[in-house]
């Protein structure tokens, strides 16, 4: 599994400012300053809305909305606007083969140039918007770490600033804030600035290879399956550490269900109820609940298939390829655990 965590984006989007540990930040403009060239992304799937940050840059002379791709990828329905509330209306649309990004081509307007230079130690601001209250979000710091794709900020930003800017003191688009990693204790670390410390990291832009897809194909081929198998692997994790903490309690996903789950869900929780009395039926409810574990490996199995023949097909990207493989990978080891779980209640 890749290390790094995707930003899945909240809606508590509230203004904050972190210093620099290596002194004051004299970045002079404010989120504020910079609104008109950010962007707020509703996402709506199976009736669930979710609002994720973006921005318009110049790239090329065009102006592009630019975001993580997989922010909208699943989505029913999604919108564009400023913070402000304009409407932004996009021509069309090109993702990343390789990376996790997206950029939508606007008829016309203004946006931020793109950075030319970029060095170690130079001034940057997280600048992220997904309007709501206190929407602008403002985190500044220096670049610490730089490569030829990603920068490492100490702008603390988190998961609400995901698909966020990254700007230099001359409001130019350094990067887009991408991922955390957690920084795991080691004793090579002690004392140094990376001992128990999220790491943040940011996609640098200028090098993107971008290929133009007819969006609503590709999102009904790619995008909804990758949606589908992430609600899947939540629910199946939930009912793993339902089972850690109750082996026969009944299980409940709560609001996102996964469809291919639901009637196992009600199936395996009649199973259950029958645990109260056991009796002389003992050897019968253990059959019953073990074919019922069974079922539920299938299911991550048969969706674990799915995936891996997705990953087989000519036009996907490497990026979506990655992401399938990685969650056919997890659905797999799901279902050898609860291969394990199903045997050992005998």
């Amino acid at each position: 599994m890749k290390p790094r965590r995707h930003f899945l984006g909240t809606a508590g989007c509230a203004l904050a400012w972190t210093a620099m540990a290596a002194g004051k930040n004299s970045m002079e403009f404010s989120a504020a300053d910079v609104a008109d060239n950010l962007a707020v992304i509703r996402c709506t799937a199976k009736g669930e809305e979710k609002a994720y940050c973006g921005f318009v840059a110049i790239m090329g002379g065009k102006p592009y909305l630019v975001t993580n791709q997989h922010y909208i990828l699943g989505s029913d329905r999604i919108t564009f606007s400023s913070p402000s509330g304009r409407s932004i209306k996009p021509r069309s649309v090109e993702i990343s083969p390789a990376h996790n990004l997206v950029r939508l081509a606007l008829a016309e307007g203004a946006g931020f140039k793109m950075a030319a230079d970029v060095s170690m130690g130079d001034e940057v601001a997280v600048y992220g918007s997904n309007n709501t209250k206190d929407a602008e979000t403002e985190f500044r710091g220096r670049i610490s770490g730089l490569g030829a794709d990603m920068v490492e900020v100490t702008a603390e930003f988190g998961e609400a600033n995901g698909g966020a800017p990254v700007l230099n003191t001359n409001r130019e688009v350094v990067a887009i804030a991408s991922y955390t990693r957690e920084s795991r204790n080691h004793a090579m670390k002690k004392g140094t600035r990376f001992e128990d410390k999220t790491r943040r990291f940011c996609q640098r832009l200028g090098r993107i290879e971008w290929k133009p897809v007819n969006w609503k194909r590709f999102n009904r081929k790619y995008g909804v399956p990758y949606r589908d198998s992430t609600t899947m692997i939540d629910n199946v994790i939930t009912i793993l550490n339902s089972w850690a903490e109750g082996p026969l309690d009944k299980v409940s996903f709560g609001e996102h269900q996964d469809k291919q789950l639901s009637s196992w869900l009600e199936s395996h929780n009649a199973v259950v109820a029958n645990s109260v009395d056991i009796g002389d039926g003992r050897r019968e409810f253990y059959a019953d609940y073990s074919a019922s574990t069974e079922k539920l490996s299938s299911l991550c199995q048969t969706q674990a298939r799915k995936l891996a023949l997705l990953c087989e097909q000519r036009d996907i990207t490497e990026f979506l390829a990655d992401e399938l493989d990685m969650q056919a990978a997890l659905l797999e080891s799901a279902a050898e655990v609860i291969d394990r779980y199903g045997a050992s209640t005998y």
